[in-house]
């Protein structure tokens, strides 16, 4: 029996391989997911980004120097798009509602066609490192991952079992904890920062979410198409999230 893969184009990574402490190759290129990588993406687990991340790696024609469980969410989101393509075509089947008339659109987008943001240097700097306006203290912020949102999921539901759920949203600090890399310089250890983080003042805290959303949506994907509605004829724009049949499109039969 042949071997099926069907090989993408080369791609770029969003980040362009700039904010990895290792050497990082962003050219990329995918081989269409198999029958068993199906059934690895179908089993549970604690860890769903980490069977995803296992799959993107394994689907990688080359290895770029580091997994897709700690690339940065615009890179791996950016790769689990390209997956989707070289696995099943660009074309996706995508349902919005209008804003205007309340009407559902259902249309084909291109996948391909999406815009792509790329690393600013410039951007990403002011991103990271800043100065909280309450208390004064020099925060630098990390890129969120895949490995950081399962822990934080983890964590979060451990804890919630623990203390029969009494303690709160603690997601809220555990990512707080995973993606502020150092305070005025330094690094804190585990109790220090859950101690400093949870007394910090919420318009600090807010800060620091505030710009840890933009980091993340400084680059890669734009996920936001305009579409044209069937009813009214008005234009609109919508973003889009991947459904259930983004890796199981229907078929005309």
């Amino acid at each position: 029996m042949t071997d099926g893969y069907v090989f993408a184009e080369e791609y770029t990574l969003p980040s362009m391989g700039k904010v990895y402490d290792v050497k990082v190759n962003p050219i990329v290129r995918l081989k269409s997911m198999t029958t068993e990588h199906e059934m690895k993406r179908l089993s549970p687990s604690e860890r769903p980004y980490k069977t995803l991340c296992e799959i993107i790696d394994d689907c990688l024609v080359d290895n770029p120097g580091i997994s897709s469980y700690d690339m940065c969410m615009a890179d791996y989101i950016f790769l689990l798009h390209k997956l989707r393509v070289a696995t099943y075509g660009k074309t996706y089947d995508v349902t919005s509602v209008c804003p205007y008339c309340g009407s559902e659109t259902k249309d084909a987008i291109d996948l391909d066609k999406l815009e792509v943001k790329y690393y600013d240097k410039n951007n990403f700097a002011e991103l990271t490192q800043f100065t909280l306006p309450r208390t004064g203290k020099q925060i630098k912020l990390v890129m969120q991952t895949p490995r950081m949102n399962d822990e934080i999921a983890i964590r979060s539901k451990e804890l919630k079992r623990k203390s029969n759920g009494a303690v709160g949203d603690s997601a809220l600090l555990y990512t707080l904890q995973m993606v502020v890399d150092t305070v005025d310089g330094k690094r804190m250890d585990v109790i220090t920062s859950e101690d400093f983080l949870r007394k910090l003042p919420m318009m600090d805290t807010n800060y620091i979410i505030q710009h840890a959303q933009k980091l993340v949506e400084s680059f890669g994907v734009r996920t936001e198409v305009n579409r044209v509605c069937s009813v009214c004829g008005l234009d609109y724009n919508n973003s889009f999230r991947l459904g259930p049949d983004f890796f199981r499109p229907e078929i005309d039969i």
